[in-house]
């Protein structure tokens, strides 16, 4: 019974982890956009990085790039 209880605790807390996304882009002339999006369980969670993908690629189209780590 304890074993049943700890497996469903487990998949409880792993249905219900958060993750976050983000991405800071910058153009030529220094403007910066952060493109950044959040999610709760595995649903949400990839939609977040789909969103945060389609403001990169958007973006991106528009001649920004991904800025680097100081």
């Amino acid at each position: 019974m304890a074993i049943r209880t700890y497996a469903l605790i487990c998949v409880s807390l792993l249905a219900l982890a958060g993750c976050s996304y983000s991405t800071q882009m910058v153009n030529d002339k220094g403007v910066t956009v952060d493109c950044k999006a959040s999610g709760l369980g595995p649903i949400s969670g990839t939609a977040a990085l789909a969103a945060r993908d389609s403001c990169v690629n958007k973006y991106k189209a528009l001649g920004y790039h991904e800025a680097t780590s100081p």
